[in-house]
């Protein structure tokens, strides 16, 4: 199993490839925060914005697409590779 590496996104070797299957934990960073107070994982992969020609990735997960960069404002971020189901 992959080892959680802290997620940043202006190192290619800190983050992972666009279109790679990744699982996120995240941890808040900000006790104030009240929207942000729980840890969460979520499952999906990071995508450019089709609609723009700016390399910015974004996040497209089971709840929805994200920024990370309006994220990593609440929460320590971490990742790690997830295998593909192969249905067997």
């Amino acid at each position: 199993m992959s080892k959680w590496k802290r997620l940043d996104l202006r190192s290619k070797e800190a983050s992972p490839r666009p279109g790679e299957l990744v699982a996120l934990r995240m941890t808040p960073s900000n006790e104030r925060a009240t929207f942000y107070s729980s840890e969460r994982y979520d499952i999906g992969y990071f995508k450019p914005d089709e609609r723009s020609t700016s390399k910015k990735l974004w996040w497209h997960g089971n709840r929805g697409t994200d920024d990370m960069v309006w994220l990593k404002k609440h929460y320590d971020i971490w990742w790690c590779c997830v295998a593909p189901f192969d249905g067997v």
